[in-house]
């Protein structure tokens, strides 16, 4: 996702030194740990890398909303993408509870991704490796069956067979059915039909996830909380029944 378009880039590295408490380019990019004449390059090419930027964002428990988006746009848009980190995907898969989850998930708005129809995915396996890395997030915008593209990347949600991320392919000896295949070739591929899909995001940025050990136990521990509020709200719910 290196060099996205933004249209904003000055506007990005601006907020970001602000939020930091820091005053130069130079001291940015030891932040962001890039050469010097990177931020530069962005600048020339009104591009940024979004990858970088999150991760310190995240190290350093920034709103990514403040640093990618004014506030006016931050307040239109404060719904947000939700993400659905790799702890709560057995509960994603449960079409009962899911609406009561995706309330409580953690959301961000990325510029590039409209979040009325996108969602984030973490992924929990090294099927997709190399192209995609395991932990890292997909971000996916909702498709129905008939918008599928051949051979593309998709996250496959299913009630009965659970969750994926694979290439997805119309299956040749049934048009009912697809076939989910992986990068990684120690994972056999995997017959789903239409039928048992619930939903279908096609994937259009992968983010990863490579910041420091002490940001990933915090992401942890945020995400066990989230199952925890869940899991009290749904025992709550069922004991007023």
């Amino acid at each position: 996702m290196q060099e996205r378009n933004s249209q904003k880039a000055v506007k990005i590295i601006e907020r970001l030194k602000k939020s930091l408490k820091i005053k130069t380019d130079l001291e940015l990019s030891d932040f962001l740990n890039i050469r010097p004449n990177t931020i530069s390059t962005w600048k020339n090419r009104d591009s940024v890398d979004y990858d970088s930027i999150i991760s310190i964002c995240e190290l350093y428990e920034i709103d990514l909303n403040l640093i990618f988006l004014d506030r006016k746009e931050a307040h239109l848009q404060s719904s947000g993408t939700a993400l659905v980190c790799k702890e709560v995907q057995f509960q994603y898969c449960d079409q009962e509870n899911a609406a009561s989850l995706i309330e409580v998930l953690p959301r961000y708005n990325f510029p590039f991704a409209a979040s009325k129809y996108s969602r984030a995915f973490q992924v929990s396996s090294n099927n997709m490796f190399p192209v995609i890395d395991e932990n890292a997030f997909v971000i996916g915008e909702r498709i129905e069956l008939e918008d599928v593209v051949d051979n593309s990347v998709a996250v496959v949600v299913s009630a009965e067979k659970g969750f994926f991320i694979n290439r997805i392919c119309f299956s040749e000896a049934n048009r009912k059915e697809f076939i989910l295949s992986s990068e990684n070739e120690f994972y056999p591929d995997t017959k789903i039909s239409f039928k048992e899909i619930r939903e279908i995001w096609t994937v259009i940025g992968v983010l990863s996830y490579d910041i420091y050990k002490q940001n990933r136990m915090k992401f942890i521990n945020d995400s066990l909380m989230v199952i925890n509020r869940f899991m009290e709200k749904e025992g709550e719910r069922l004991n007023s029944i």
